[in-house]
């Protein structure tokens, strides 16, 4: 009886150890739970902070970039502003220029009459200053050579004057012969049908035809295929322009009429295809670009004898075929040009040689007055 009791007692206390120890184990595993929670808050609360100061920089990075684009935009309106004041001084520059050709043919009248009387008035006030005998002997011929000289200048500002006034006739003669030329190369080119050799012939002719209606000599204003000039190139080669124009100061400049207008005919001529056609002006513009290639390799400028400027005139004889070129490939100007090449038709070039042989007249009356007026001092100093 006593045993069984004690034995419940034990037992009973054994249950109450049990309970006690699962109560504290429970209890002290809940609460490694919850601090553990905590320690994950406050990490995970470090980390948002890390990443919001990281949003904020980024942020105040932008801002900054921001900024800085807007700095940029304000400098580029600014540069758009004076670049813009830069075009408009251009353009006035332009105008200013312009109009100051304009007057160089009065200035010129105006400069030679002024050293007329400029060297008429110091030559007698040097005359006055001399004894009454020394004076009779040596005015008379100064008077004369003076008075030479001065009526040699009136001739030539008169020449100067009627050039002047026949400069509208000029220019419809000039007119009128274009029209003559591109009705005749245009006649001829239907008949020439793809010949290239006898295309090349041809323009050479409407070529030289467009020199005699400028008023330019053969052989002596120009030369055909390089006459009597023996040019080398610098591989060593004889080279044949089709024509060297003679310029004033022993400058020349070479003229090409080779180029090709088969395509151009074959255009001209399809009348139901229009996708023919345009395949065709195609083919026509490429072999533009093609000679102007060529031509740029030939490099006629570096020849040694020859003194030309630092382009060659590519010469399309027919005037049509030309504009058909222009709107067709309106780049193709800018391409012959970096090429040192520039193209020309009979109209173009006529205006061109015109203002050559102008050059020539002038040149020639520069050189005739200037010695009259060495004449004139020689004399005086007499």
């Amino acid at each position: 009886m006593i045993l069984n009791t004690t034995w419940q007692i034990v037992s009973v206390m054994g249950v109450e150890a049990i309970c006690v120890f699962f109560i504290t184990y429970f209890i002290s595993t809940k609460g490694r739970v919850a601090e553990r929670s905590y320690y994950d808050v406050v990490i995970e609360k470090a980390g948002l902070e890390e990443r919001l100061r990281e949003n904020l920089e980024e942020n105040a990075g932008l801002k900054q970039k921001i900024q800085n684009l807007h700095l940029e935009l304000q400098e580029a309106r600014d540069k758009a502003l004076v670049l813009d004041i830069e075009k408009k001084n251009l353009e006035r520059t332009n105008m200013q220029f312009d109009a100051f050709l304009k007057s160089v043919d009065e200035q010129t009248k105006l400069h030679f009459e002024n050293l007329a009387n400029k060297i008429f008035d110091e030559k007698m006030n040097k005359f006055s200053k001399m004894s009454r005998e020394g004076l009779h002997y040596l005015l008379e011929p100064v008077k004369e050579n003076m008075q030479i000289l001065k009526k040699e200048l009136e001739e030539a500002f008169v020449r100067q004057g009627k050039e002047q006034f026949s400069l509208k006739n000029e220019i419809q003669r000039i007119v009128l012969a274009n029209e003559r030329i591109t009705l005749q190369a245009e006649n001829l080119a239907s008949a020439l049908k793809g010949n290239n050799k006898l295309q090349g012939s041809w323009g050479e002719v409407i070529l030289e035809k467009v020199l005699e209606d400028s008023g330019l000599r053969r052989d002596q204003d120009y030369k055909m295929h390089s006459a009597g000039m023996s040019l080398t190139g610098i591989t060593g080669g004889k080279q044949y322009p089709d024509v060297v124009v003679l310029l004033p100061e022993d400058k020349h400049i070479v003229v090409d009429s080779k180029v090709s207008l088969v395509h151009y005919e074959r255009y001209c001529s399809e009348k139901q295809d229009e996708n023919l056609r345009l395949a065709h002006l195609k083919q026509f513009v490429h072999s533009v670009r093609s000679h102007v290639n060529d031509l740029a390799g030939k490099r006629y400028t570096d020849i040694d004898s020859l003194n030309a400027p630092d382009f060659v005139l590519m010469f399309i004889p027919i005037e049509s075929a030309y504009f058909l070129m222009v709107r067709a490939d309106t780049e193709l100007h800018g391409y012959a040009w970096c090429k040192k090449v520039v193209i020309v038709c009979p109209s173009t070039l006529l205006a061109t040689l015109r203002t050559i042989e102008s050059l020539w007249r002038l040149e020639k009356q520069n050189r005739n007055t200037l010695e009259i007026a060495r004449q004139g001092g020689h004399y005086t100093i007499k």
